[in-house]
């Protein structure tokens, strides 16, 4: 294994935890903290993108945005739903 090999391995392992930990601030972002939380994922969705142009990145951002906007709008009332529907 040379060099650029496990350089570029690292890279692709990088962006992978980038866009996972995107997602799920995407997701978080629905139910608690919309605000801080879908800024987490549109950062993340830009740092993904920075290299190259990557669609999983532009999908991210365009994605913590409409999740963040809903959550801004509904998130108390989607968190009580949450909870009550696991008897919390």
């Amino acid at each position: 294994m040379s060099v650029n090999e496990i350089s570029q391995h690292n890279v692709d392992l990088r962006k992978g935890f980038i866009l996972l930990g995107g997602w799920i601030s995407a997701v978080l972002s629905l139910f608690i903290y919309p605000f801080v939380f879908g800024m987490v994922g549109v950062i993340s969705g830009i740092l993904a993108t920075k290299d190259e142009k990557s669609r999983v990145g532009v999908l991210l951002v365009i994605s913590s945005i409409v999740l963040m906007g809903v959550g801004l709008a509904f998130s108390n009332r989607l968190l009580a739903t949450i909870l009550r529907y696991f008897g919390v």
